[in-house]
């Protein structure tokens, strides 16, 4: 094979089946049919003589020729786009790019509803793809690669040269269902040693810390803690609180997000549980890329303070980390 003669677009359609896990997905990310995606797949795996993705349960799996090619591949892509943007600037309104956001499940809940909106009607054509949050230093060579552009949440730590701005503070509360036989609003201390909890407690965030507050009241309190069920994920919290008489404490936009599904009542909790604050991340290679930049700024204007906004509209970051 001669490079003269390859289809660079091809490398396009390998870097969205990678990302995406799905033909199909990778498809509509690029404003392809399905068959096309397909086609121009089929050719690359001739071209380089190997399969590249093998369909699988959880989805396309790359080969081990595919990943080692991943990276490269991905960072050409990447500095081709940004000395294009950096010519051109990013245009929202005719930009098809997908950017990719470590977020739990909270997050999604709790503030992508908003971004979404606003991205709808101010850059119809791009796409959003969240990842779960792996380990600390796999997080961190996600962001550092450009595989993924943006972390936003509550983290206790980054490695590696990191930008940090802080969007606001929050706080925990408490939820129960509404009309709950014992717990009343406000919430006393007593009752809320008697009740039984249940613990949502994500991994790859810094919310694991709320947990040794709670159980040191108890502690201190010479009561032992009845934790009917703890969750990882929050899909199921609205519901499981809706329909027992458990405690869970959570993070008060979060216990928002569920009342707008289900009827509970928020409450303010009868002990002290740091505030902290809820930031959105990137590493400094990405710093000047306009399109990072631009979705930067979508939730700085929805949910940072007056000085993140004012910030992130001038395009300039808020703190710089040293990692």
């Amino acid at each position: 094979m001669s490079f003269n003669n390859f289809d660079l677009n091809l490398l396009r359609v390998f870097d969205a089946i990678l990302q995406t896990r799905s033909v199909t997905t990778a498809a509509s990310n690029l404003h392809l049919t399905q068959p096309a995606v397909s086609k121009q797949l089929n050719r690359l795996r001739e071209l380089l003589e190997d399969p590249l993705f093998v369909r699988t349960n959880e989805g396309m799996a790359p080969t081990p020729r595919a990943e080692a090619l991943s990276g490269p591949i991905r960072q050409a892509l990447h500095e081709v786009r940004n000395a294009i943007e950096q010519q051109l600037g990013f245009d929202p309104g005719r930009s098809d790019r997908t950017f990719r956001i470590f977020m739990n499940d909270a997050g999604q809940m709790a503030l992508l509803p908003r971004v979404l909106a606003l991205i709808v009607k101010e850059a119809p054509s791009v796409n959003i793809q969240t990842v779960q949050i792996p380990t600390l230093r796999m997080r961190s060579v996600g962001l550092e690669s450009g595989d993924v552009d943006l972390a936003v949440g509550y983290f206790e730590e980054f490695d590696g040269s990191m930008h940090c701005q802080v969007l606001f503070e929050e706080h925990y509360v408490g939820m129960v269902r509404a009309g709950h036989p014992t717990i009343q609003d406000p919430l006393s201390f007593e009752v809320f040693l008697k009740s039984p909890h249940l613990v949502y407690q994500p991994s790859g965030g810094g919310h694991g810390s709320q947990e040794s507050f709670v159980d040191r009241a108890f502690w201190q309190a010479g009561v032992e803690r009845r934790v009917a069920v703890r969750l990882a994920h929050a899909v199921g919290i609205s519901a499981m609180v809706s329909h027992t008489d458990l405690l869970v404490i959570v993070p008060h936009k979060l216990a928002q997000a569920c009342a707008n599904l289900v009827d509970v009542t928020i409450l303010d909790l009868p002990i002290e549980i740091p505030r902290f604050h809820i930031a959105q991340y990137w590493h400094d290679r990405f710093h000047t890329d306009p399109g990072s930049r631009w979705l930067r700024s979508v939730f700085a204007r929805l949910y940072g303070s007056r000085r993140a906004t004012a910030d992130s509209e001038s395009l300039l970051a808020s703190e710089f980390l040293d990692g």
